[in-house]
């Protein structure tokens, strides 16, 4: 079971698949990398990479609080520690402001910035809710509770639920909190500008409070392309991977000219 140190009390549990340009992906508080299961078919053709965050899955807490700047310099040294010089970045949900704090801090190491329900600032009161409601029960010691609501809502194919639950309840629930809250902050709506790297950001069809988000990066990030997923909600990775793992495919054409997904 492969291990990066990060520090002295810290090391990353991290899972790497097939060759060819390197795709991280990031995943959101509690469920761990397990969400990004269905992603693993897309080392057919490239190297994927999945990791669990501080306090979170198979990865050690540490003793110093999870803030977005901590979190993306763990990707550094993660990406560090494997010899990748430089990665496609893939952020899901609040796993976007970690992608997205990696782009800003490395744009020399980042090929491309992908985000499924992305957004770079929090301000509406449907995801502000949503994320205090984690935060809440993460403070109540509520971790099972959450890796189950979440083993309930992102599973694709039955046995999917046994899976997330198992995982996400390793979750540490002061990391938790500290990674929902520093989401919650997280602010980079006046840094877009210098994204100058392709920008892909994915969206469910249906969840229509978050479509605003994308604005912020359209006018500052002019190369930013936008796909909707037809009747998908906001766990579009896990729940809608097939059309998912497409559009990553199609759009990464562009860049490295795979073969066509079959």
């Amino acid at each position: 079971m492969p291990y990066v140190p990060i520090e002295e009390s810290v090391s990353l549990h991290y899972e790497t698949y097939g060759t060819g340009m390197p795709i991280v992906f990031i995943h959101p508080p509690v469920i761990g990398q397990r969400v990004f299961k269905h992603q693993k078919k897309l080392s057919k053709y490239y190297q994927t990479i999945f990791y669990d965050l501080r306090g979170h899955g198979q990865s050690s807490k540490g003793k110093t609080p999870l803030s977005i700047l901590l979190l993306a310099n763990d990707l550094k040294k993660l990406l560090d520690e494997l010899g990748i010089d430089k990665a496609v970045i893939c952020g899901f949900s609040n796993g976007g402001t970690v992608a997205q704090e990696f782009a800003l801090l490395y744009p020399e190491r980042t090929i491309a910035l992908l985000l499924s329900g992305g957004y770079s600032r929090v301000n509406s009161p449907n995801l502000s809710g949503l994320i205090r409601l984690a935060m809440s029960m993460a403070k109540l010691r509520k971790i099972p509770v959450l890796a189950k609501l979440q083993a309930k809502t992102h599973k694709y194919f039955k046995e999917d639920e046994k899976d997330f639950f198992d995982y996400g309840k390793k979750a540490d629930a002061d990391s938790v909190y500290e990674y929902c809250r520093a989401g919650l902050h997280y602010n980079a709506s006046h840094s877009l500008y210098r994204l100058k790297m392709p920008i892909l950001l994915v969206y469910g069809s249906l969840e229509v409070a978050m479509h605003h988000y994308r604005k912020d990066f359209q006018k500052a990030a002019p190369q930013t392309t936008v796909e909707f997923i037809k009747w998908a909600s906001h766990r579009v990775p896990p729940r809608h991977f097939p059309q998912f793992n497409g559009v990553i495919h199609k759009f990464l054409q562009k860049l490295d000219k795979p073969p066509a997904l079959r």
